[in-house]
């Protein structure tokens, strides 16, 4: 009979004299003998001398301690080639498909195909390493058990422990590979994916144009009928400039709801890159606004909405972050980005709060209360009442004096029965509309309504008159914003938004802690899940050698694929509510998979 690999690697002369080779050799007889129901006897070899005896004692021992470490080089070899080479095919085929939808909505260029690819590979590496893993110890353990090398392994004197001791050390190399990957590598690719795809804004909005879908930015959502991409254009420092043909562009509040529209026949929009941040200012020509705050309809020969800070051209989730960023995330979420929508509403009030509490404070001490009027580029002012009440962001003022001081330095008064100061919020910033009732001009002015306007839009009230820091860091403005006492709050809907604001960003934060609890709990079950399937493929094998090899896979694909759901079901469970059944849910599919490996160990043994 033909020696197996293994038996020629274990006597290398091939003559099947040394130790080694008897004990194959006798090994083989033994079984043999019992399978025909004989009873099979080896004959030990009789030393010629003492000496002789003492060599061939010190020769059998060595033989005895080399087996086990060629046996372990054998197989690790063995099975580290079949992985690599599965992955290496799993992960090229994968990645190039997770290329597919990008390539479609036309966001890739010929140039970052490949490096979109590169990015991909690794976080597809989080699942095709698992089953690469199990197919690949399922060929090489089911090729060892058809040539009948675990057999002859057996009848050498192992033990299955023994044998298989490769394959447990491999698999605690990969449980580390697959912590390594999930909780550092996989989050840091993902980031670059997203950040390779968003980077090019022109990209986005022309292909959004082209697919007649909106593009967002922020607040700001941008429709056009067709748009040309410009780059470098002369007489400017943009870096590009898109041309925009028949545009329509919406600014939204913290709420969602439509604060300006704008509508133009063309528009242009140049894009800045500045340190790594990417910032656009659209400009529209022939326009025409409308304000939903005072239903005011405008037409302007041009409009300039606010710029756009994009930042870093995309939104950062959960699932881009390593495991210390998550913890640092835990210890000080207001810091992370998604949530800084809910601390800029904060913000928001804190500075509606302020403007109210400085005008307060100007009319209860009778000094003289200065609103700049933008449109006009001059001071509004009211120097004397004869009382003041507020309810509801509306300050009611008695017998007013109203001062209006031009750019040129001429200033006209004029006095009314009361006069009505509201306070919105537009385009970013606390504006006041104001309306003076039967107004009369102050004597020896000979305007007759002393040049003061009836109706004001828009006026703001000057930066230095207000006590507010707009710099400060996020933790600081959700501190404040829990600290403010709410009965020195005048008004009742303020009172109202600001409660609503707190208990809206402390939902936020809690879901955003619960989300990375889950995440956690996902990739400590992910990176489990490798190592459990590579022990069930070299088992099964062992067990059903006499099955296919790919059957025998098909037996460990299965729950290998429920513990991909059962972990998926838990992870929502737990971003949801962290609970116990969704812990029991997450971690019942590894259950599963080390269940099924200890029954088929047992059936192993007893075979």
């Amino acid at each position: 009979m033909k020696p197996t690999l293994l038996e020629n690697r274990l006597d290398p002369i091939g003559t099947g004299d040394g130790p080694a080779g008897r004990r194959l050799e006798s090994g083989s007889r033994v079984l043999a003998a019992g399978e025909s129901g004989t009873t099979g006897t080896t004959r030990r070899p009789r030393a010629t001398g003492e000496g002789h005896g003492r060599l061939a004692t010190s020769a059998s021992a060595r033989d005895d301690a080399g087996m086990p470490r060629l046996l372990t080089r054998y197989l690790a070899g063995e099975l580290l080639k079949t992985i690599l080479l599965t992955t290496l095919i799993l992960v090229a085929v994968i990645a190039f498909g997770t290329a597919i939808k990008p390539l479609s909505r036309n966001l890739l260029g010929g140039a970052d195909i490949l490096k979109y690819v590169f990015f991909a590979a690794i976080p597809m590496m989080e699942f095709a390493l698992p089953f690469a893993a199990g197919f690949g110890a399922t060929l090489v353990m089911h090729r060892l058990a058809s040539d009948n090398e675990i057999l002859a392994m057996g009848a050498s004197g192992l033990s299955p422990a023994r044998i298989f001791r490769p394959i447990f050390a491999l698999a605690a190399i990969l449980l580390l590979v697959m912590l390594s990957l999930v909780e550092f590598l996989v989050p840091m690719f993902w980031s670059r994916m997203e950040s390779l795809l968003a980077h090019d804004v022109t990209r986005l909005l022309a292909s959004a144009v082209e697919r007649g879908e909106a593009f967002s930015m922020g607040n700001t959502r941008i429709y056009a009928d067709d748009v040309i991409v410009q780059e470098a254009p002369e007489g400017s420092d943009a870096d590009t400039r898109l041309v925009l043909v028949g545009v329509a562009a919406l600014q939204l509040d913290g709420s969602g709801t439509p604060e300006t529209e704008f509508t133009a026949d063309y528009a242009t929009m140049d894009l800045y890159r500045l340190d790594g941040r990417s910032v656009l200012k659209l400009v529209l020509g022939d326009a025409t606004l409308f304000r939903a705050g005072d239903a005011t309809l405008v037409r302007l020969p041009t409009a300039e909405p606010r710029a756009i800070d994009l930042g870093r051209g995309f939104q950062l989730g959960v699932k881009m972050l390593t495991l210390p960023e998550m913890y640092r995330i835990k210890a000080e979420p207001t810091r992370f980005p998604a949530l800084a929508g809910s601390v800029d509403d904060l913000r928001r009030l804190l500075r509606w709060d302020a403007t109210h509490r400085s005008i307060a404070a100007s009319f209860d001490a009778g000094r003289t209360l200065e609103l700049r009027d933008v449109t006009r580029d001059a001071m509004w002012r009211v120097v004397a009442h004869e009382g003041v009440t507020f309810d509801d962001d509306v300050f009611t003022v008695a017998a007013p004096v109203v001062e209006t001081a031009l750019p040129d330095g001429s200033t006209s008064r004029a006095r009314g029965s009361s006069l009505r100061l509201e306070e919105f919020w537009r385009d970013g910033k606390a504006v006041f509309d104001v309306e003076l009732y039967d107004p009369v001009a102050i004597e020896g002015d000979s305007t007759g309504s002393g040049g003061v306007p009836p109706r004001i839009r828009n006026l703001v009230l000057p930066e230095d008159r207000l006590r507010f820091d707009d710099s400060a860091s996020p933790p600081a403005v959700v501190a404040e914003a829990r600290g403010i006492d709410a009965a020195s709050i005048q008004s009742e809907s303020l009172r109202a938004r600001f409660a609503a604001g707190l208990e809206s960003h402390a939902t936020r934060v809690r879901n955003l802690v619960w989300d990375i609890d889950g995440r956690i709990q996902q990739r400590l079950a992910q990176a489990c899940m490798g190592p459990l399937l590579l022990i069930l493929g070299s088992v099964l094998a062992v067990r059903m050698r006499t099955s296919p090899p790919l059957t025998v896979y098909v037996i460990a694909f299965v729950p290998a694929i429920l513990d991909i759901v059962l972990i998926s079901g838990g992870e929502q469970l737990l971003r949801r509510e962290p609970d116990l059944w969704g812990h029991l849910v997450i971690w019942s599919g590894n259950v599963i998979l080390g269940g099924t490996c200890l029954f088929a160990w047992s059936g192993l043994r007893g075979d």
